[in-house]
């Protein structure tokens, strides 16, 4: 069967798209590779951000205790006698006279 003028003119037109199609043949099992690392970066990312529930001891709670050491009234522990509250310690603030009084508009 001899080549017809409108056959060369068809598949010259169509060269193009060949070269395209084969391109995207070469180059598809690459760029599925590079997609399917991608996502599996980014879900990686999302589990190291993800916030995590935290493990309950395999013992239970402990109790909770004040700052002098001494349990809570209200968790069962031993009660503090009526007439012996200890009054919470002071905390020594020490102030400048000379902070606070002069602006520097200067800048």
């Amino acid at each position: 069967m001899p080549i017809r003028p409108i056959d060369l003119q068809t598949l010259l037109m169509q060269m193009s798209q060949v070269g395209r199609d084969q391109a995207v043949e070469k180059d598809g099992p690459i760029l599925q590779g590079a997609m399917h690392a991608l996502a599996a970066q980014k879900k990686e990312i999302e589990t190291k951000e993800a916030l995590h529930r935290a493990e309950d001891p395999p013992d239970g709670a402990g109790s909770v205790r004040d700052r002098q050491g001494r349990q809570r009234k209200g968790e069962g522990g031993r009660r503090e006698p009526e007439g012996e509250e200890a009054e919470p310690p002071r905390e020594e603030i020490v102030r400048d006279p000379s902070l606070g009084n002069k602006v520097d508009l200067s800048g």
